[in-house]
This record gives structure tokens, sequence and C-alpha cells, in this order.
């Protein structure tokens, strides 16, 4: 056997041996670094919470843009995408901020497809009247070279708009962009 190992039965075990746990001095250690990491990673997080907000929301508009300019190839109708002035409406609204759009037939107003801004988000657009038409060619009625929707977070650093390029063939793209949100 270790002679380490083998102790004196007469001596007491030592005091520091028999207890076990953490001092107040290392849980107050371990609490500072915990401290400073969140300090750090909180921002961060926020940050990436409108980023995220952003993606989504251009991907949406995205998505529902096209999706217009599908329907109109697929049912040789012209449909618009347009805001529109509450959740339920069915006529676009020439005027106002973007909070809810719809995705319709332009002679019928059938709604294809509906949706909403996300309130923490501003959106504003370049379309006229607040629409775009796509006719059954699939391009659309714009008539300078691109229409844009512009989707912005008013917190945030960085990347903190998504601009939506429409263009006069129906192409979309999506572009990110640092500015302020008005």
């Amino acid at each position: 056997m270790n002679s380490a190992m083998i102790r004196n039965p007469q001596t007491p075990p030592s005091p520091r041996l028999s207890i076990a746990g953490f001092s107040l001095v290392e849980l107050m250690v371990a609490v500072a670094i915990i401290a400073i990491l969140a300090v750090i990673a909180v921002p961060a997080f926020q940050d990436m919470i409108v980023q995220s907000r952003l993606s989504a929301q251009a991907n949406d508009l995205v998505s529902a843009i096209q999706a217009a300019r599908g329907e109109a190839i697929k049912r040789n109708l012209r449909v618009d995408f347009c805001r529109t002035s509450s959740a339920t409406s069915t006529d676009c609204a020439g005027a106002g901020s973007w909070e809810f759009w719809i995705a319709r037939i332009n002679t019928t107003a059938t709604v294809l497809r509906r949706g909403s801004i996300n309130p923490e988000l501003r959106l504003s657009s370049t379309f006229n009247q607040g629409r775009i038409t796509f006719l059954p060619d699939g391009t659309s009625t714009i008539t300078a070279g691109s229409d844009t929707l512009t989707a912005c977070s008013p917190t945030g650093s960085g990347n903190t708009t998504r601009v939506i390029t429409v263009g006069i063939a129906g192409r979309t793209s999506v572009t990110k962009t640092t500015g302020s949100c008005s």
C-alpha cells in the first residue's frame, strides 16, 4: 500500500477534507463571470431577434408577391398585390401605412392570400397607390425599372433593413441594407 494512504489512527481527519461545497468567494466569482457574459450576450441576442423578424417578414412578402405572379399566369388574369386597411378587407387601400396586405384577382376582388406586417417592423413602398398588378403573362404594371418594398426595424443595430425589389418582369430580390428606419 502507498504510505500516503495510510494514516495514523490517532490523528483526527482534517476538517478541510470533510467539508464539501463552494466557498463564498468561489460563488461570487462564478456569479460575476455569469453577469459579465450576460452583459455581452444580451445585445447580440436582441440583434439576432431583430434580424430573424426582418428575414421572416421579407421572406413572407417575397413568397406572397411570387404567389400573386404565379396566380396571374395560372389563371390568365390580372392579380394585385396590395396593402389593405384591415385584416378582413378585400379592397386595396391606396393610402396609409402597410399593416395588412392581400393578393387578389383584379377584376373580381377575390382574395387569394392575405397577411399582416409584424407590428415591431415598419414597411414602406414605392408601389403606385400601394399596389403592384401582375398581368397574365407574368409581367407587372411597373412603369419604371423596378419598385421596392422596404421593411425595417427601429430597434437593433447593423443590417436593420430589407429592401424587396420587384422588376417589370416580376422578378423579386431581397437586399440587406443599413440605415435609419423612419
